[in-house]
């Protein structure tokens, strides 16, 4: 009676949302690791013996730019390796107006107020978008 064919369309939809937010996670981790190696790769390869403003700008940028290529990486290996289905094309499209859109929004919206706000919806809109653009429909 309560076999494996009593599944729901509520019990389908609760599976899919779980697997988008454990890949948006999955996506966020690859994200990290590439923001802190962009970061250090902004604050000390890059600023030299530049010490204060200079490195700490650099390291942003390099977190700026790091963060979003760790999502591309993270979204080629769970097409990759994974075998999930959805575009790859339009997964790294919508990484990148993730980050765009959150830094061209940080004014109108006033995020630019509160740094904390500003980089908790930067590494949150880069793997949603990422994910929402990869599995759209071609």
């Amino acid at each position: 009676m309560w076999g494996k064919y009593m599944f729901t369309k509520s019990s389908f939809a609760a599976e899919r949302i779980f697997k988008f937010i454990l890949m948006t996670i999955g996506l966020g981790v690859f994200g990290i690791v590439f923001g802190i190696i962009g970061a250090l790769i902004g604050g000390k390869v890059l600023g030299g013996d530049s010490v204060g403003f200079g490195a700490l700008g650099l390291a942003i940028g390099g977190v700026i730019i790091g963060y979003p290529t760790g999502i591309i990486v993270g979204i080629i290996s769970i097409k990759k390796i994974l075998h999930q289905k959805g575009s790859l094309l339009l997964g790294i499209l919508g990484s990148i107006i993730g980050a765009v859109i959150t830094m061209v929004l940080a004014e109108p919206l006033n995020l630019n107020s509160n740094t904390n706000l500003l980089f908790g919806v930067f590494f949150l809109s880069v793997p949603v978008f990422c994910l929402v653009g990869f599995f759209l429909k071609k």
